[in-house]
């Protein structure tokens, strides 16, 4: 994918079966210059630079692990720019552009525009100036938020997180991560197994529950719907127990102003959207499977048999 500077994308790194190595944000602040971020250990970060590394061969590029270098400040709200621009000393033209992801220079900070987990700015900051920068902020009118607040905002706005609410045995299509793919693009790692299962089906999708109360994480089960016959003869074959269709990663509520409790989920999808589960254990809370706020199910591709119809014609 070509990024103009300014732009920005999500990317996902994959193997040759299609797996997702690492999910990454990319920000093109200025010509020349991109920074990859990813929620992966930053351990890893090293990995990917041998990576990439092995892949330069007549490009003039040089890649670095910058993790000891930046630290990252997230603002979220209403009056994320207003406040940027007063803490960096900027005015609110100077900051990026409202398409997600656009990306600009402010001095030695990079402003990365940002929709989820809601409306606001990243801001990629020297190590060294990030207590006072935060204190500026403050100043300008901001709040600190806790980790946890963080994330009860993020599960509700249905921000699935990388190796929370899957890991790299995920394909783009289990991680509801179709947005990453650029599937008119030529020939990437992985890109056989990625068009193969967008001509088909998953057997497993990273969903969002509605949850009728509050649940802990573990195993989720079917609810047959009364007078199935066919599932309970199944379930008698299992000894009279649900079968477990997925597993719940990440939970969020029930919240103070009465929003429902909400969590995210990896769920076989042989359980339709609409379909009634239960959390934790076979009779425990009763939640609505439904699909991940603001996902994609990517471009439909014609199947192996239709590509074979068309060209015997």
């Amino acid at each position: 994918m070509d990024l103009a500077p300014g732009e920005g994308a999500e990317a996902l790194l994959l193997t040759p079966h299609g797996r997702i190595v690492a999910a990454l944000r990319l920000a093109h602040p200025a010509e020349g210059e991109v920074i990859g971020d990813l929620e992966s250990p930053a351990s890893r970060a090293a990995e990917l630079v041998a990576f990439f590394e092995g892949r330069i061969f007549a490009t003039r590029a040089a890649v670095r692990d910058v993790s000891e270098e930046l630290g990252l400040i997230t603002l979220i709200g209403p009056a994320a720019d207003e406040i940027a621009a007063a803490g960096l000393d900027v005015t609110p033209e100077m900051l990026p552009g409202l398409q997600e992801h656009a990306s600009t220079r402010a001095g030695d900070v990079v402003a990365v525009r940002v929709a989820r987990p809601g409306a606001g700015l990243d801001l990629l900051v020297p190590r060294g100036r990030l207590a006072a920068l935060i204190g500026e902020l403050e100043g300008a009118g901001a709040e600190r938020a806790s980790e946890s607040e963080y994330d009860d905002l993020r599960i509700r706005s249905g921000l699935a997180r990388d190796r929370v609410d899957y890991d790299d045995t995920y394909l783009p299509q289990e991680a509801a991560m179709e947005r990453a793919v650029h599937f008119a693009k030529g020939c990437y790692l992985g890109q056989e197994a990625v068009a193969m299962t967008q001509r088909g089906r998953v057997k497993r999708r990273v969903r969002q529950l509605r949850l009728e109360g509050a649940a802990e994480l573990g195993p989720v089960f079917s609810v047959a719907p009364p007078g199935d016959r066919a599932a309970d003869r199944s379930e008698d074959r299992a000894g009279g127990r649900p079968e477990e269709v997925g597993r719940l990663t990440s939970v969020a509520g029930p919240g103070a102003g009465g929003e429902p409790t909400l969590g995210i989920a990896t769920i076989k999808t042989s359980v339709p959207l609409g379909g009634v589960v239960e959390v934790g254990e076979p009779g425990g809370v009763r939640a609505t499977v439904e699909e991940l706020p603001g996902t994609t199910s990517g471009p439909r591709l014609p199947s192996a048999r239709e590509l074979r119809e068309s060209l015997q014609r």
